[in-house]
């Protein structure tokens, strides 16, 4: 028993993760959110499909057999014992109860029988060969259905989950009859062993449809491959429909779907939505998800290896593939899921203005601080990816992003899925734009443009020492725009001595923010951008495109890619199940509730007296009514007591 209340309470366990955990989800996803160390350790427990995992199914197997064993020893006693009256009872026994007294003689069997009748008891008379008269009274003896039910609802529930845990799949695998394929991308391509067909008692796949698209198979998980199960139907989806909360949170969604029977060319037309499922040929469309169906994407394209500041109209459809060829390299890029809203925690630490040193910290690292989530707007990930098969992820924001009280273009780049995004932030000027960025960085990549705004920095400084400014402020600028402010602590770390290099740095800071706010005033003059005149806001702006400029030199990507627009097309994501188990479960799940309300709120009580040499006995037992008894017992006796005397008055 004790090892029984184990195995269930693991199996609980084991559930409570099946339902908080998403099961069956692509590998990347669990990854991602386990890293790589647990995410194997968790794979090889079998938590990402726990119901059909062998140490699952095992335990159910197990608990099916010992406790199917248990009822065929137990039921027929149990059965037996409710049928019995208990009438060879003795008078020593009875004497010996807990619960037991004796009567004055004058009152008849068939008096307590009535008694004891109208009391909810169901009686029994004997007579005996000495002469004695034995009443046997019982109710409640149905409780012990309630260990009946109980068990057999354990049994069918354990059952119906077998039938529905794949295990005829499961041993298909180990003898080589089915073999998962990691392989094969379209269906077409999954060889026939990997394959099921739709004679497949029990499945739970999953299948994107884009917009005006169809499918009729489904992807099943399996170990460390994929299975195609074959549909009796073809489905497709000729809507998809979503509504969004004011934090832009999905509020509910659903899908128009067009099903056709292959069997006979039949259609209908149903709208599943969330927890509004379609059942058809015993096989269950859950709405279960949604995600991007292959968007028209157009981007702003600027090659860093090209100052212009005009950049190149670059279109791409999500979820693809395509060449990106710059000079002789060549790379390819991978677009993934395009999201159209997004809730994310989006707030970073504003940037110091602590001197060369504390801008090259903030430029390398970046710590999150302070959460705040916010909708901001449509984004893509995609991924650059070189000759030598080595990719770079990347995650852009269409949208400009208010951190602290400015805006930015954010992009964030990772070289591994289990790291943290480092953000490129590109500052808007105050018409929201990037122009004045781009412009700023053209300027600064033009060394007869860098002299013109150094010679207009300088006309403040005093004549004598007007030659050593312009030669020292043409000097900072020039390795600024060569590597901003990592080129900039480079060579002060190279060529001024230690006990002087923080002395310096401040220096050098204080003169190239003085000679950078004369190129922007240049820099808009040079393009004909729209004035600015200066103000605390202008001051930000060029602090933060100093932090930017310095990012775009560490950029890991010869182009930087901007989303500028985009026509969305959306895919549903369909759960599609064939579970004959579930009907067992509910069905045992009737009868555990049925056996807990039998085990629980009927009790068994008996009562027996015992006519015999002009003296009643008369006692009562109960398996689990100790407590009840303490109180019955004594006014069961006293009912009888004065039944006797309301019986034989007339006589006295």
């Amino acid at each position: 028993m004790r090892f029984a209340v184990a195995l269930l309470s693991l199996l609980g366990i084991a559930s409570i993760i099946g339902t908080v955990l998403p099961q069956n989800q692509p590998q990347v996803n669990y990854l991602v959110q386990f890293g790589p160390f647990w995410s194997q350790i968790f794979n090889f427990l079998g938590i990402y499909d726990v119901y059909a995992s062998g140490w699952f199914v095992a335990i159910m197997l197990f608990l099916v057999i010992s406790t199917g064993l248990c009822l065929t020893r137990n039921v027929p006693p149990f059965l037996r014992e409710i049928r019995s009256f208990r009438e060879n009872a003795q008078e020593k026994s009875l004497a010996a109860m807990k619960h037991s007294a004796q009567l004055e003689a004058g009152l008849s069997p068939e008096v307590a029988a009535q008694y004891l009748s109208v009391q909810g008891f169901t009686t029994k008379t004997v007579s005996r060969q000495d002469g004695s008269v034995l009443l046997a009274a019982k109710k409640g003896a149905a409780g012990k259905w309630g260990y009946i039910f109980a068990h057999a609802a354990l049994i069918v529930i354990c059952t119906g989950g077998l039938i529905d845990s794949n295990l005829l799949l499961k041993i298909g695998m180990l003898t080589g009859r089915i073999v998962p394929d990691n392989e094969a991308v379209f269906a077409k391509d999954f060889k026939p062993e990997s394959v099921m067909g739709r004679s497949n008692l029990s499945f739970r796949g999953n299948v994107n449809i884009s917009e005006g698209q169809s499918a009729d198979v489904v992807f099943l998980n399996a170990d460390n491959g994929m299975l195609v199960q074959d549909l009796p139907f073809e489905v497709k989806l000729k809507k998809f429909h979503i509504d969004f909360y004011d934090t832009g949170m999905p509020k509910d969604f659903a899908s128009d779907l067009e099903i056709t029977d292959k069997a006979d060319g039949s259609k209908i037309e149903q709208t599943i939505r969330v927890n509004h499922p379609l059942t058809l040929h015993g096989i269950t469309i859950y709405q279960a998800s949604f995600a991007d169906g292959g968007s028209d994407l157009n981007f702003k394209a600027w090659n860093l290896n090209d100052p212009k500041r005009q950049p190149l109209k670059l279109k791409a459809t999500s979820m693809r593939d395509f060449p990106l060829d710059i000079g002789d390299t060549k790379y390819k890029l991978e677009f993934d899921q395009f999201t159209a809203m997004n809730v994310e925690d989006m707030s970073m630490p504003s940037e110091k203005s602590g001197g060369i040193q504390s801008a090259v910290n903030d430029v390398r690292s970046v710590v999150q601080e302070n959460k705040r989530f916010t909708n901001i707007g449509p984004s893509i990930v995609y991924r650059l990816r070189n000759a030598a098969g080595q990719a770079v992820e990347y995650k852009n924001y269409m949208l400009p992003i208010k951190q602290d009280e400015d805006y930015f273009y954010l992009t964030g780049t990772r070289t591994a899925l289990d790291q943290p995004y480092r953000w490129l932030r590109i500052p808007t000027d105050k018409d929201g734009k990037a122009d004045t960025f781009m412009a700023l960085r053209e300027f600064l990549k033009n060394d007869t443009l860098r002299r013109r705004a150094v010679a207009d920095s300088a006309a403040a400084a005093p004549q004598e020492i007007r030659s050593q400014f312009v030669q020292a402020a043409e000097n900072t600028l020039a390795i600024f725009a060569k590597g901003g402010y990592l080129a900039l602590d480079e060579f002060v770390r190279q060529n001024i001595p230690q006990q002087e290099q923080e002395k310096m740095q401040g220096y050098f800071y204080q003169m190239l923010f003085g000679v950078m706010n004369a190129a922007l005033e240049q820099t808009i003059r040079e393009y004909a951008l729209p004035q600015w005149p200066q103000s605390e806001q202008r001051n930000r702006f060029l602090l933060h495109s100093m932090d930017a400029y310095t990012g775009l030199t560490e950029y890991p990507a010869p182009v930087l890619l901007q989303l500028d627009g985009y026509t969305e097309v959306r895919s549903s994501g369909l759960q599609m199940t064939r579970s004959p188990g579930a009907a067992l479960v509910y069905f045992g799940s009737f009868l555990l509730v049925l056996g807990i309300f039998f085990m629980f709120y009927i009790r068994e009580k008996r009562a027996w007296l015992l006519f015999s040499d002009g003296h009643i006995r008369f006692a009562m037992a109960s398996a689990r009514s100790e407590r009840d008894l303490k109180k019955e017992f004594p006014q069961h006796t006293l009912h009888l007591q004065q039944l006797l005397k309301d019986l034989n008055h007339d006589r006295k």
